[in-house]
């Protein structure tokens, strides 16, 4: 199963200089919550503003590399076909996590998106991939302080 994780602000914004522009603990544990122990497939801007961040892949997940050049990092596996590689992970739940390329990319194939909408707006250069929301259902959500954590499935034709 393909899915997507990312965060929006009130204009569907998702980072600012290739940063997320906000800092909400109860979002970043959300994050680790639904992805801990899944493989995370990101492009390369993300993965490297990451190990920037925290110096190093996200712990506790299996970091793929989505990327067109020639990107290589010790023990990270680097691929160039997103629809190939999840055909051959069938069995798994795989996790886009950005960026804003990557999301374009898979925007119509993905089979469930867990969107946290920030009850805020943020001065972002960098917005979420333009979601038709009439071929998903909305399978959960739950509202604390100013986030709202939605699950949506894509519906079956």
């Amino acid at each position: 199963m393909l899915s997507l994780i990312v965060a929006v602000d009130k204009n569907f914004g998702i980072g600012k200089d290739n940063k997320m522009p906000w800092h909400h603990k109860e979002d970043l544990m959300y994050f680790k919550k639904i992805t801990l122990n899944k493989t995370v497939v990101m492009g390369r801007k993300t993965f490297e503003s990451i190990v920037v961040s925290l110096g190093k892949p996200l712990p506790s997940r299996n970091n793929v590399v989505l990327s067109r050049g020639n990107f290589t990092f010790n023990n990270i596996e680097v691929i160039n076909d997103i629809t190939k590689y999840t055909n051959n992970h069938q069995d798994e739940e795989i996790f886009i996590i950005g960026g804003k390329t990557i999301y374009d990319l898979v925007i119509n194939q993905v089979d469930r998106m867990y969107i946290t909408f920030v009850d805020e707006e943020y001065d972002c250069d960098t917005f979420f991939s333009k979601v038709d929301f009439t071929k998903f259902r909305k399978i959960k959500e739950t509202v604390s302080n100013k986030l709202t954590f939605t699950v949506f499935e894509r519906v079956k034709i």
